[in-house]
């Protein structure tokens, strides 16, 4: 039998145009030999979805828009900027736009090897924004106020005679208010679950029908362990604030 060439596909036999990295007809790579079998590391589980997102704190949306785009860019050569890309997925308002135009992305993938793998890419602008609502209002319900001491005398704030100053006083959240803070960013880190466990199955899917057998998880890294010790880091602060709270 006649070896394709390399202007053909050597898995479907479709012609495809010089350099082109992936076939346009089954959407797998351009590639061959002893390169064809080495593994891919693009698999994410859903159960590394839910244990790092929690562990983080809500960051692996972040890193996870970063890891996913970075095999986007791996795979098809394109131009693109991964780091970029996940740290706008934490911008208020252009990161839900950046979430749409990443599931919207990686649906034109997947339907140019003839999948429909149904990614909604109005849900993933929905829920990142749901994301930044409530992690702004859970800061704004535990920030510390700083009021001014009002003079009962006069009804106008209280000079400090000493230095001629106005008078503050800070006023530390409550507890209850720590707790509603926390509920409040418990809900943000399911929204941004969400859509990881929307999207990543999908984009597994996608990933098998292209590299087969060779797909493998992918290896713990640098950015994985940061945004895990960071989000201990926090899941620490709030509980130690709930405890000494009033």
């Amino acid at each position: 039998m006649e070896v394709p060439s390399a202007n053909y596909c050597t898995q479907c036999g479709a012609e495809a145009e010089g350099g082109s990295l992936f076939c346009a007809t089954c959407g797998r790579p351009m590639v061959g030999g002893e390169e064809s079998s080495a593994p891919v590391l693009y698999l994410i589980s859903p159960n590394r979805i839910l244990f790092m997102s929690f562990l983080s704190f809500g960051l692996y949306l972040l890193y996870w828009h970063y890891k996913t785009w970075s095999h986007f860019r791996d795979y098809t050569g394109a131009v693109a900027f991964p780091i970029a890309h996940g740290l706008t997925a934490f911008v208020p308002i252009y990161g839900s736009f950046r979430a749409h135009a990443h599931l919207r992305t990686f649906g034109e993938l997947a339907g140019r090897a003839g999948l429909n793998l149904r990614f909604n890419p109005g849900l993933a602008f929905s829920l990142v924004l749901v994301f930044w609502v409530l992690s702004f209002t859970a800061g704004g319900v535990s920030s510390v106020e700083v009021v001014e001491v009002i003079d009962p005398v006069t009804g106008q704030q209280a000079i400090d005679p000493d230095t001629g100053v106005g008078v503050t006083e800070v006023i530390n959240p409550t507890r209850s208010e720590q707790m509603i803070s926390l509920l409040l960013r418990i809900g943000a880190i399911v929204a941004g679950v969400w859509l990881i466990l929307h999207a990543q199955p999908r984009i597994n899917y996608y990933w098998d029908h292209v590299y087969g057998s060779r797909l493998r998880g992918v290896a713990v890294g640098k950015g994985e362990i940061i945004v895990g010790f960071l989000g201990g880091f926090f899941w620490a602060a709030t509980l130690v604030s709930i405890l000494f709270a009033q």
